[in-house]
């Protein structure tokens, strides 16, 4: 059964597991449902310490996100990579599969993941954002899953269809991460 915690939890108990994990954490726009998500595997702990706001993890990973753009969000011509701080991920249009939602929301999914090396941070959650820790179970994959579809739907009011195929197609991404391929 798949089981997750918050990252600040699993580093005040001592149990971020040193063969790896998945963490999946959100900065939610506090003015609108723009939402990025990231979701990093790693593998291999050699360190993690936490300063100030970010963990940093001694380890390589992968790593994707997933971008929830509202429709009257005024930058939508800005390439994802380019947009102001807060607001962008390391992709550039093309490199995406974009759903347009229901409500004129896009769903910006990458559709290869990014390679971390030798050392990443990860953002503490503050405000209403997360930064969840999910164990390498048998079932992770379908955890995460679930877990993204659920909080686009709830957190982004995005339509429970968009938020599953926007979940399904992360998903595909995610099993892209070689983190564990040596």
């Amino acid at each position: 059964m798949a089981k997750a915690t918050t990252l600040l939890k699993a580093y005040q108990k001592e149990a971020i597991p040193s063969n790896g994990g998945f963490i999946v954490s959100s900065s939610f726009d506090p003015d609108s449902v723009y939402a990025i998500y990231e979701i990093t595997a790693f593998a291999t702990l050699k360190d993690i310490y936490q300063a100030g706001d970010v963990f940093n993890f001694k380890t390589d990973g992968d790593r994707t996100h997933l971008l929830v753009e509202p429709p009257i969000y005024t930058g939508k011509s800005v390439e994802p990579a380019f947009r102001d701080a807060g607001k962008s991920i390391p992709y550039r249009f093309y490199e995406m599969d974009i759903i347009t939602g229901n409500k004129q929301e896009k769903l910006m999914i990458p559709k290869e993941p990014v390679k971390l090396h030798s050392y990443f941070t990860v953002q503490n959650a503050k405000g209403n954002d997360f930064t969840y820790l999910f164990y390498p179970t048998e079932d992770v994959y379908v955890a995460i899953k679930r877990f993204l579809a659920d909080s686009m739907y709830n957190d982004c009011n995005v339509n429970k269809s968009d938020a599953i195929q926007a979940a399904n197609l992360i998903l595909t991404t995610i099993k892209k991460f070689t983190i564990w391929n040596g």
